[in-house]
């Protein structure tokens, strides 16, 4: 394989659990095809287990440690972060997750394959407690034109799985401020910008959830975000009023109650 060189881009914050995070960070060690750096932005001050989790992995990783005197939130504190990576190619990673011991050979063997292409995602298999105790996979269109079509349907990236070209991704205004939706903004821009998009039909990471993440998206207050989101984007031209409304649709669904929500992700959302 030709040398590839590329960036892990890390985030985290204090709310973090230690033991998890040392569970990614073990996944990245154990690559196939290593990372040429990572670069972990602790998103305010972090709780002396989570920096001594980062500590334990200073002779195991290229880390390249990125402190913020105050949490910003994760649109900010990526978009400073990918200013800070070193290499045209940046892989996305959560605190959380853990990658297959392949992903990034996969990952570099297709973007050395596909020259022009800009971001690269794949499928993902949720977990509770340990990789595969669930056998829920969450899928994703796979080639540009369905992932292009797709973006204006549903998230068509599966976040913690992408790869993408720096540069691509600073042309459109990089990450910006969206809570929630830091990562469907970058899609939404990146498709009115004619970035070449794929996703890999195959699991790279395994993707833990819990409640919390169903109630992350339930209630008023994650409703009222989501409407202004995507009134945001009509009104920037980014998508059509046809799509604003059938985005509207989703309103009552984030009022469901959180068991009817879940049963919801599981039967219509999940694969």
């Amino acid at each position: 394989m030709l040398e590839f060189k590329f960036s892990v881009l890390l985030p985290i914050y204090n709310r973090e659990n230690p033991e998890f995070f040392r569970l990614s960070l073990d996944s990245l060690v154990n690559q196939t095809y290593s990372a040429s750096e990572v670069v972990i932005v602790k998103d305010g001050v972090l709780t002396p287990a989570l920096d001594q989790v980062i500590e334990s992995f200073t002779d195991k990783l290229p880390l390249k440690i990125v402190p913020l005197e105050k949490n910003v939130g994760l649109g900010e504190a990526l978009r400073i972060g990918i200013l800070h990576c070193s290499y045209e190619y940046i892989a996305r990673m959560d605190s959380d997750d853990i990658c297959i011991p392949e992903r990034f050979e996969k990952q570099v063997n297709t973007f050395l394959k596909n020259p022009g292409l800009d971001i690269l995602g794949s499928y993902l298999q949720e977990f509770e407690n340990t990789p595969g105790d669930i056998n829920v996979i969450r899928k994703v269109p796979t080639e540009h034109s369905d992932i292009h079509t797709y973006t204006f349907y549903r998230c068509p990236f599966n976040h913690p799985t992408i790869m993408f070209r720096k540069s691509a991704v600073l042309g459109v205004g990089s990450y910006q401020k969206m809570p929630f939706f830091e990562d469907y903004f970058l899609w939404i821009r990146m498709a009115n910008g004619n970035c070449v998009f794929q996703n890999l039909d195959e699991v790279l990471l395994h993707f833990r959830i819990g409640n919390d993440m169903i109630r992350r998206r339930h209630g008023l207050t994650y409703a009222k975000h989501e409407m202004s989101f995507f009134t945001y984007c009509y009104q920037q031209d980014m998508i059509t009023l046809g799509q604003l409304l059938r985005f509207y649709t989703r309103f009552p669904i984030r009022l469901l109650p959180v068991p009817f929500l879940k049963k919801f992700y599981d039967i219509v959302l999940r694969k």
